[in-house]
Parts: C-alpha cells; structure tokens; sequence
C-alpha cells in the first residue's frame, strides 16, 4: 500500500536533491578539502541524505550520505588535529605566563618585605 507513496517521495527528494548536487559539483569542489564552509554543506548533504534514507527507505541516499562521509572523513579528522594543537598551544602559553607572573609575585613580596622590615619566610 506504500510502495507507490514512498517511491513517489523518493523521486521528489531526487528531484529536490538536484540543486544542492548541482551546488556542490561546480561550486563545493573548488574549495580547499578543508574549509569550513565546504564541510559544512557536506555534512549538511550528509544529514538530508541520512533523514531520507531513514524515513524514505531509500537505498541510494544511504550510499550517497555513506560515501560522502567517507569522503569527507580525512579533512574532518585534519580539522579537529588542528584545533586540539591551537588548544594545546594556547594551554602551554597560558602555563608560561602563570609561572612568569608567580615569578613577579615572588619579587614583589621579597621587596615589599624588604621595604617593611621583614625577614622573608624561608622555603
């Protein structure tokens, strides 16, 4: 009772596909692999894709969210790499400039004892 309603549906969603495939061939592939605007239409693609193959049974939208994922895999693990070193450089910058600034208070309270009269506590 369903099969002509569902394969109806799923030749609208090719139909209504067309564009965005039309989009990525001529305009997603002359940006570079790792752009943010680039795997952001593909995961976009791959999200469609997996809602019709959910919902319209639909074999061919599977494979295509399947291989587009594949496809898209590398740079997305690139990405990530980069942003865990920007992270783990900001964390290393931020630990030099704790330890410098322990250092300048250390100086500061030497001096202020100094100044006071105190004998500094010995470590």
């Amino acid at each position: 009772m369903l099969g002509i309603p569902m394969a109806v549906a799923r030749f609208n969603y090719r139909f209504a596909r067309l564009p965005f495939q039309l989009i990525e061939d001529i305009g997603a592939t002359r940006l570079d692999e790792g752009a943010a605007l680039r795997l952001g239409y593909e995961r976009m693609l791959i999200y469609c894709d997996r809602a019709a193959a959910l919902l319209l049974h639909d074999e061919s939208a599977a494979m295509r969210a399947r291989d587009l994922r594949e496809q898209t895999n590398p740079a997305r693990i690139a990405l990530v790499l980069e942003q865990r070193q920007a992270e783990l450089r900001e964390h290393v910058k931020d630990a030099d400039e704790v330890q410098l600034l322990r250092g300048h208070r250390a100086k500061f309270m030497h001096r202020h004892q100094a100044f006071r009269g105190e004998t500094p506590p010995r470590s």
